[in-house]
Parts: structure tokens; sequence; C-alpha cells
């Protein structure tokens, strides 16, 4: 977006090609005129908030994991009742899988 609009192209222009609308065009160079490359970074607080939290959960998941061995059903049941929380066994299976990768970088780095 940035690299078109350096070429002259008008916000309508790039909308069309990019396949956006030109009122997101505005606001993307705007953020990069007023903040340059740092502006196009991703802001904290977007997106929905994540159901499981690594700092507040992870202890509790880890331990009902282990006491349900090869059944994540009965490891996801057992935490929605002790959490309060609601979520799919493919939300907890993506935690385990996030905060596992996480670990092995911390070991491994």
């Amino acid at each position: 977006m940035i690299l078109l609009k350096s070429e002259k192209r008008t916000g309508s222009e790039i909308a069309r090609f990019l396949g956006c609308h030109k009122i997101t065009v505005g606001e993307w160079v705007k953020r990069f005129e007023v903040s340059g490359i740092a502006g196009l970074k991703t802001r904290p607080g977007r997106g929905r908030r994540a159901i499981l939290q690594a700092s507040t959960d992870l202890s509790r998941v880890q331990a009902a994991v282990e006491r349900s061995r090869q059944r994540i059903g009965l490891a996801k049941a057992e935490l929605e009742a002790e959490l309060g929380k609601p979520f799919s066994a493919t939300t907890l299976k993506r935690f385990l899988k996030k905060t596992i990768a996480a670990s092995n970088e911390l070991e491994s780095g």
C-alpha cells in the first residue's frame, strides 16, 4: 500500500488493486506518515482475547492434562468446570501446542 502510494497512485486506485476500501488505504498511509514503519505494526489489543492465558491458566491446564492423559475431552470438561470458561477441544490443543513451542524455544535459545 505504502509503496503504491509512493508511486503517486491515488487511494482509489490502490484500493481497487488491493480489493479494499479507499478509507482503509488512507488510514494505513496516515499511520505510516505519523509513525513510520512502527505505525504499520499491529497494535496491541486488536482481535479477540485468548480464552486460555499462559500467565494464569497454564499450571491448571498442565495438571488436568496430566490427570487425563490421552483423553483431551476429559481434561477439557474438567478445565471448563474449574475455570468457568467454555472452550473447544481445538482451543485446548492449540493452547498446549503454543505453550509447548514457547517453552521449547526458551530451553533452546
